[in-house]
């Protein structure tokens, strides 16, 4: 009879000291719960020492709290890679929308450029005619002005053609500008829906900034439940502590619920870009 009870009080230490081992910190994603080993080992005596009942309230928030810690722990694991996805597709959308009709639009400017460049000869000997005409007139040659008038009308039709080329390119530039211009804002519109999902993160994260100021302090207390023996104070702190974590574990539910519709809008807006 004393051999099986204790058997039970060792078995019971046991089991306090695999739950909470699961508490310590120790990755780069630990839980916010942090407990010493030298508080565990102490927590799962007081826990082994309990009158049944209360054995039974202090172990059941004992898994409770554990469960709570495995979720936060694999929510910011999840944040973290959804993170860093959403920062790298978002860089790439950004130099996608940054890039479209980018070669058509050079190759336009390069078209009405080379237009001007192409007829630059031909304005000059316009331009030339025009003053050698006006020269002739001062100097009243008659003559002289009549026969660069009729060459000068000929070259002229050959301007107006010419200056109605380059109009033509350079309105197709501008056009093509324009449809360029409407395009990128709509996609920045839609992109800008990430917006508010990253504000809903930042107030979701200064939530949990709050709920994880009052942890040390609860976990203080019930350390000196524990070492006055106080069975209902240590309750009632890992009652805090687990009722802390769930509010830790859904606020980071929900970070990570942000990130996914992040991941959306990027995705959506990705799959909207015109192809080159």
């Amino acid at each position: 009879m004393l051999n099986a009870m204790r058997m039970n009080a060792f078995s019971s230490i046991l089991l306090a000291l695999l739950a909470f081992a699961l508490l310590i910190p120790g990755s780069a994603s630990a839980a916010s719960v942090s407990i010493s080993k030298t508080a565990e080992t102490a927590l799962a005596k007081h826990i082994a020492a309990a009158p049944a009942a209360t054995k039974d309230k202090l172990n059941a928030q004992y898994l409770a709290l554990q469960s709570y810690q495995r979720q936060e722990t694999s929510l910011d694991e999840r944040y973290k890679s959804l993170h860093a996805g959403n920062g790298q597709l978002l860089d790439a959308v950004n130099k996608r929308i940054k890039a479209i009709d980018a070669e058509k639009l050079a190759r336009l400017a390069n078209e009405a450029n080379a237009a001007r460049e192409k007829y630059k000869p031909l304005f000059d000997l316009y331009a030339s005619l025009n003053k050698r005409i006006a020269d002739a007139r001062k100097l009243k040659l008659k003559e002289l002005t009549a026969v660069l008038s009729r060459q000068a009308e000929t070259v002229k039709v050959a301007v107006q053609l010419a200056r109605a080329e380059i109009r033509m390119r350079d309105d197709a530039l501008k056009d093509a500008k324009a449809s360029t211009a409407k395009t990128v804002k709509a996609l920045k519109t839609k992109l800008a829906a990430i917006d508010p999902l990253r504000d809903q993160t930042k107030v979701a994260q200064s939530a949990v900034s709050g709920m994880k100021k009052n942890l040390p302090g609860i976990v203080k207390t019930m350390n000196a439940c524990v070492k006055s023996g106080s069975f209902a104070g240590t309750l009632e702190a890992l009652n805090a502590l687990v009722s802390s974590s769930k509010g830790i574990a859904d606020q980071k539910a929900r970070i990570v619920g942000y990130e996914n519709g992040i991941a959306a809008v990027i995705n959506g807006v990705n799959a909207q870009i015109p192809a080159k």
